[in-house]
């Protein structure tokens, strides 16, 4: 997933997940869908043109993932610099997807 937003793949985040997908940060809001939360990523990647994941730990159990994670980017107005430290949790059912929350690290 890291890669796939770092190279704007956004549509390779949420080509596997259930019906009632929904995705959830702290700074963007929650949305329900793939379609929305791919929508959600396209803006994202628009505003920060050279936003970058960087993976710095990661733990799977049965069904669920969490990582905590570095995000980098500048504003494509010209902004200052962001760099916010985040936790993902995200939780899987029957292999698909179905919770992506972000938190504040």
């Amino acid at each position: 997933m890291v890669d796939a937003f770092n190279d704007g793949r956004v549509d390779e985040l949420v080509a596997d997940t259930t019906a009632d997908y929904r995705y959830s940060d702290p700074f963007l809001g929650a949305v329900d869908g793939a379609a929305a939360h791919e929508a959600l990523m396209r803006q994202v990647l628009e505003r920060f043109p050279d936003r970058r994941m960087e993976l710095l730990e990661c733990w799977v159990a049965e069904g669920v993932e969490v990582a905590r994670y570095r995000w980098t980017g500048t504003p494509a107005d010209g902004g200052a610099p962001v760099e916010v430290l985040f936790v993902a949790v995200l939780e899987f059912e029957d292999g698909h997807l179905r919770r992506w929350a972000n938190h504040r690290s």
